[in-house]
């Protein structure tokens, strides 16, 4: 199915839920107005929002060799004071951070040599969460919020073992 239609559907789907909705709570009428309305932008939206000229492999992105990540997951990076979402990538040699689609504004790739990460902290941003890792080179310092960071920073200590080995 080509991203347009995927576009469609996603709109006639929306379309008919307001639709559904509105006939339930106010009157036919309003529904079919509204629903129409909603359904055309909707999928015009969700078409530029999501499929026009973006992919999650955009050339701009540097090719990942699917057999090499050890690990992945969905993260947080703070790119200048804003925190992007996406998902980081551990491979054998590299941790890796691409933002997602939905991510205009600030959507960015970051690598992290392995063999250049010279601390791996905990970091604490919004206290109750205690998701935060701060991986820590000789160049600069990178924020991300994860799930399970314990298990990150385990990761990348056996993935820099390797190397230095």
């Amino acid at each position: 199915m080509t991203n347009f239609k995927k576009s469609i559907l996603a709109g006639l789907v929306f379309g008919l839920g307001i639709g559904l909705y509105l006939t339930i709570k106010e009157n036919w009428v309003l529904a079919l107005v509204v629903g129409l309305f909603s359904g055309v932008v909707f999928s015009i939206s969700s078409y530029m929002k999501l499929f026009s000229k973006m992919d999650n492999e955009s050339s701009s992105f540097q090719k990942i060799d699917k057999n090499s990540i050890i690990y992945s997951g969905l993260a947080n990076h703070y790119k200048d004071g804003i925190s992007v979402g996406g998902k980081l990538y551990l491979s054998n040699n590299q941790l890796i951070f691409r933002s997602n689609i939905f991510s205009f504004i600030k959507r960015h790739e970051s690598i992290i040599v392995l063999s250049e990460i010279v601390a791996v902290n905990f970091d604490d941003s919004f206290a109750p969460l205690r998701n935060g890792l701060s991986i820590v080179t000789s160049k600069r310092s990178e924020k991300f919020i994860v799930y399970k960071r314990g298990f990150w920073a385990e990761q990348i200590a056996k993935c820099k073992a390797i190397i230095y080995n």
